[in-house]
């Protein structure tokens, strides 16, 4: 079976491209964050809403919160078990 071709297959580009990001620079991130690391090329909610869904799907993990003008920016992580693959 080629895993690489079916994750490709089953993920949306945007959350590839968070996983990715979160795996290079392996530090708790909010979307703002990441839309930054993609220099505005993918729109923040669209990298929102596939932020949320890889947090549904226990691919990513909420590590706090801050308080910004009002709002509340969330920040992740790559789940544990996805951070120690070699």
């Amino acid at each position: 079976m080629d895993w690489e071709a079916l994750i490709g297959r089953l993920m949306h580009p945007t959350q590839l491209a968070v996983v990715e990001a979160m795996l290079w620079i392996d530090a708790p991130l909010s979307p703002t964050q990441l839309v930054r690391v993609f220099d505005g090329e993918i729109q923040l909610p669209s990298v929102a809403y596939h932020v949320g869904r890889l947090a549904d799907f226990g691919v990513l993990k909420r590590t706090g919160t801050r308080q910004v003008r009002g709002a509340v920016e969330h920040f992740y992580r790559l789940a544990e078990s996805l951070r120690a693959v070699p």
